[in-house]
């Protein structure tokens, strides 16, 4: 009974996760970069039967170790959390190459205009987020292009020196942080967080919780206030 008990919960993790990732279907950028070749895309269960509806867009920016070129490594970190809530927007996922030693931005802008060409998307609605190496992409992104983003979440990211702050003053931005993170110091999202109020940003909150280690962001992807805060901001 025990063995069987365990077969069947183990079949049903194993489904479940199964049929969500079926939501996500694999892309080739038209334009591939130094960067980026392929990406995933979510679409919510309404988007095909509205077929004149513009959507919000939330791009996932993936950590190092999920850089490759098979598309499976780019459904772990993150997505799953995110996919636990009944989202409103179109989930675009790419993945990092393997010869890339991380994000970079002509990549990136040749996935935002696949993006646009392609899809329905409303780009008074454009949301980024991502988690360490993905939390210097967002920030480097963002910065180069605020006009973009109608808000950003960066976690445990870093890059101060590649990022202008004072073009992100204005932006909608929450961001988080482990204080006991031993992968990228806390220092670094402080820095930054420093650097964006000082240019007059009143716009940005940043939570630094004690413990967690490197991983700040599985609480925060797990909690429906985020999405809620995401789907409020239009620019």
């Amino acid at each position: 009974m025990i063995r069987y008990t365990t077969y069947t919960i183990l079949f049903t993790i194993i489904f479940c996760f199964s049929g969500r990732a079926q939501d996500l279907s694999e892309r080739t950028i038209s334009r591939p970069g130094v960067s980026i070749k392929k990406y995933l895309v979510y679409l919510p269960d309404k988007y095909r039967r509205r077929s004149t509806q513009r959507w919000p867009v939330l791009f996932f920016l993936h950590g190092k170790g999920e850089r490759g070129d098979d598309l499976n490594k780019a459904r772990i970190a993150g997505v799953p959390e995110i996919l636990q809530h009944d989202l409103p927007f179109i989930l675009i996922v790419p993945q990092c190459k393997l010869t890339a030693p991380a994000w970079e931005l002509p990549s990136l802008d040749s996935l935002y205009e696949d993006v646009k060409r392609s899809l329905r998307i409303d780009t008074n609605r454009v949301y980024l987020t991502g988690l360490s190496m993905g939390g210097y992409g967002t920030w480097i992104w963002a910065s180069a292009h605020p006009e973009r983003f109608a808000a950003i979440v960066p976690i445990a990211g870093y890059g101060l020196s590649r990022i202008n702050p004072c073009g992100m003053r204005a932006l909608p931005i929450q961001t988080f942080h482990n204080t006991d993170d031993p992968t990228i110091k806390v220092n670094e999202t402080r820095k930054i967080v420093h650097a964006v109020k000082a240019c007059g940003s009143t716009q940005i909150y940043y939570k630094e919780s004690p413990t967690g280690g490197h991983d700040a962001w599985t609480r925060v992807y797990k909690d429906p206030a985020l999405f809620t805060w995401l789907s409020g901001q239009k620019k």
